[in-house]
């Protein structure tokens, strides 16, 4: 199991635990189907959400089901793979399957924001927020498609004790977008744009540095 910290870990547990009881009912489930139904949960809370905006309902019982179904899917997103290891399934297939889809909730939900909300610093806080985190998951894919041409992967490390309780990556951006619909702080996604340009630049350094050993090998290999 992969070192995380924060959030990642609590789900990824969550995650094993709901895996081991999935594996021991059946053994013939396919992993991506898992996956999908995980963004139909998402998508269904997301849809009711937004059908009540339209009619000028909005409750606090609105937001909560959202939320809950954010919740959900995340744990199932962290069963699949789970599930896949234990019944040896995992594909490529099914990781850009599931990272597509944790970009499009992930994209669903800032647009959601960004219509629900009137005031024009929450959007411009939010499509700011959008353009980092695609250059994030933009950046951290790129890390993995060239780790995984024999070159050493890259660890879940720390980013000083602050990764405890902040990092860039969905289970606490849902945590952070999450507060922010309950309590409309637009100072919520301020903080999210930090931590993403920090997280960002982190990032870009590591990749720097594997793209450089990279073209070393090239040359060693000529």
């Amino acid at each position: 199991m992969p070192k995380e910290r924060g959030l990642k870990r609590i789900y990824r547990y969550c995650g094993i635990g709901f895996s081991n009881l999935l594996f021991r009912l059946s053994k013939k489930l396919n992993p991506n189907l898992i996956t999908i139904s995980g963004f139909l949960i998402f998508f269904s809370g997301w849809l009711q959400y937004v059908i009540f905006y339209m009619f000028n309902e909005i409750v606090f019982l609105n937001k909560s089901i959202f939320i809950i179904s954010i919740q959900i899917a995340i744990i199932i997103d962290y069963i699949d793979g789970e599930y896949a290891r234990k019944i040896n399934q995992c594909t490529k297939r099914g990781q850009y399957i599931d990272g597509g889809l944790d970009y499009l909730k992930i994209l669903l939900t800032y647009v959601l924001i960004y219509y629900t909300f009137e005031d024009l610093i929450v959007r411009l806080l939010t499509f700011i927020l959008l353009i980092i985190y695609s250059a994030f998951r933009w950046i951290r894919n790129t890390i993995h498609y060239e780790s995984s041409k024999n070159i050493e992967k890259p660890k879940e490390g720390r980013f000083l004790s602050l990764s405890l309780i902040i990092s860039f990556s969905i289970p606490h951006q849902f945590l952070y977008l999450s507060v922010f619909l309950i309590f409309g702080i637009w100072q919520i996604l301020l903080l999210i744009i930090i931590i993403g340009i920090m997280f960002c630049l982190k990032d870009s350094v590591k990749l720097k540095k594997l793209l450089k050993k990279v073209d070393e090998m090239k040359q060693i290999s000529k």
